[in-house]
This record gives structure tokens, sequence and C-alpha cells, in this order.
């Protein structure tokens, strides 16, 4: 399964099977049961049990390895709590999906706009006069059927309105942000399915999704959680985590180098997690108000200052007010370069 986003239109994963004598194989199929399997939170181990075969063979068939027959899918559809077809259909219920946000975005748009013509005393023949478009292009914004509003055009709303470009730009950027999200846990997703999980004595290792640097240093887009948003260009599995929020990071430069251990060079593989409390003198990837994103040890110092100390004493710190950190993810695991 892939996902891309281009030229503003989002592609949706693409379901390939191949059916011969009434057999399916093909490794978007066994994602797909598997994606289905873990929003449910269920093991391979229970689905194994109740379609009566062995864990590996639910591995194999989950990677793709071993084809899956009619009443074989018929038995996990059941476990699973689904009809058959569902397994058919992701192309059109995804589409579907990605078309209501869409809608729902829209009309949210809409609200925001007919409320401020309310306020502003003004009819929507006159608000139409006031940004140069017919009564009609108004009403389809403020019932939500645009599909697409030009940045020119919310800018004269927004100054006849005197709304804050804000409000109405956040409620676009949120698909968007949704949209990525999407990506990135697709890409995890066919990646995972490549390389297979990885399981220990009963406790399933998650792919760590490692994600590349932009131009201006470490990942500058996050989802809400705080776990960056851009490409991923590795994965990794670390022992006795199985964090969905844990992400890593490519070291960059030569800040926290240190002539003792500990030591991060450039190009090692730093993991962090959200879920841990960054606690003092703790390495964290921290994001600052107004700043580049930052790996650093983190020092909480007297009246609600933080210090951000590199291991490289060639570097100053960085000092700034508790109210100015928007997020901070703790080192949980790095891989050293040889």
């Amino acid at each position: 399964a892939n996902a891309g986003c281009a030229g503003g239109l989002f592609e949706t994963p693409q379901t390939v099977g191949i059916m011969s004598r009434r057999r399916w194989y093909g490794m978007d199929l066994g994602l797909e049961i598997r994606l289905l399997r873990e929003k449910r939170r269920m093991t391979s181990k229970e689905l194994a049990e109740r379609v009566g075969i062995s864990q590996s063979q639910m591995s194999r068939l989950e990677k793709g390895q071993r084809r899956i027959d009619a009443n074989m899918l018929e038995k996990i559809a059941q476990a699973l709590g689904v009809p058959v077809g569902y397994f058919f259909e992701r192309d059109r219920r995804t589409a579907e999906a990605v078309e209501a946000d869409v809608r729902y975005v829209m009309r949210e748009v809409g609200r925001i706009v007919r409320q401020a013509r309310h306020r502003a005393h003004l009819t929507p023949e006159e608000l139409a006069d006031k940004i140069g478009k017919p009564r009609s292009y108004v009403k389809a914004i403020e019932e939500g059927e645009m599909d697409y509003i030009p940045a020119d055009v919310l800018q004269r709303l927004c100054k006849v309105l005197r709304i804050a470009p804000f409000d109405l730009m956040s409620v676009q950027q949120r698909i968007i942000s949704d949209l990525k999200k999407q990506i990135v846990r697709l890409r995890q997703a066919h990646t995972e399915s490549t390389l297979g999980a990885i399981e220990a004595g009963g406790r399933r290792l998650r792919a760590v999704p490692v994600f590349g640097s932009v131009a201006t240093g470490y990942p500058s887009q996050f989802t809400m959680d705080g776990v960056p948003l851009g490409d991923v260009e590795d994965f990794v599995f670390v022992p006795r985590l199985d964090d969905e929020k844990a992400f890593g990071v490519f070291c960059i430069g030569d800040e926290m180098e240190s002539a003792v251990a500990p030591s991060f060079r450039e190009g090692d593989v730093l993991v962090f997690t959200v879920r841990m409390e960054v606690r003092n003198r703790d390495f964290a990837f921290v994001r600052v108000r107004g700043q580049k994103p930052l790996f650093r040890q983190v020092h909480f110092d007297p009246n609600a200052r933080v210090r951000l100390q590199p291991l490289n004493h060639n570097y100053p710190p960085v000092v700034v007010s508790a109210h100015d950190i928007l997020g901070m993810a703790r080192l949980v695991a790095h891989i050293a370069r040889l």
C-alpha cells in the first residue's frame, strides 16, 4: 500500500489481489487483515486461534507469503467482525472518508464566514460585491460546497469580515495534517509488512519510523501529539519498545559530541517518545516557540527557565522560558554509527 499527496490530489492506497481457483494472495490483502486486527486490538496469536491456524501461519498470511482461500477469508472476516467484502472495498472507503473530511472542513469554514457576515450586518449580496464575486459564490462558501478557496479570496473575506486569517487557515490546515498522518501510517504499514513483525515471547516489537532532515535541520512540522510529519527514510526496532508515538531522527551537527560518553555524532539514529516525562538532565528533542527544533540535554533551572545544554563546549546553551516550550520528547534509544 502506498499513498502520496501531490498537485492537490490525495491518492488512496490500492488493494491488489490475485484470485486463482478461489484463492487470493498478495501482500496488500494480508496487510488489510493486519491493519484491521490491530484496530481491533487483537494479537496475531488470538486471531490465529479464532480461525484455527498456528501463529506462524498467521504471520506468513499477513506478510503475503501464504495464499488465502475463500473459506479462510470468511473465517478471518467473521473473527474480525466484518463482511468479506470489506477487504475489497478499501479504495472506495478511503476515498469516501477523505472526501467526507474535506466536506467537514469546508462546512466549518462556511460556518465561520456566515457568522462573521451576520455580525457585520451584511447580506450575501453585499458581501459578494465587496469581495468581487457573485452571490452564488458566497452561498457556496457558506454552505461548504467549495472544495478550495483561493488565497486572495480568503484575504478579502478576512479583511471585509474582520476575521483573523488564522481562524480560517487553521481549519484548512487540520485536514492537511490529518492526511499527512495517514500517509505516514500507510508508509509505516507497508514497510512493516515487508520486514514482518518481530515477535519474541508474545511481545511484538513495533517498527519506529526514522524521519529525514529538512533544509533547516530537524523536521519542523508535527502532529498534535508532537510526532514529526515528513519523509520517513528508515525504520528501526528497539527492544522492549512498543510505542506508536515513538519516532526517530538522524543526529545533525556536532553540538552533542563529547570526549566522554554519552556522545552523539552526526548520522547517529536518535529514538524519542512523547509518552514519557522529560526529567532534569534527560536528553530530549525540544520544540521552542520561534526557533528550530533542538536535540539537547534539558536542565530545569529556577524561575521557570529551561536550559538546553549541548555536550560540545564550543557551543553555548539555549535558555528559554518554560512557557516557550512547545513540546519535548524524551530520548529512549541511541543507535551509533561505526
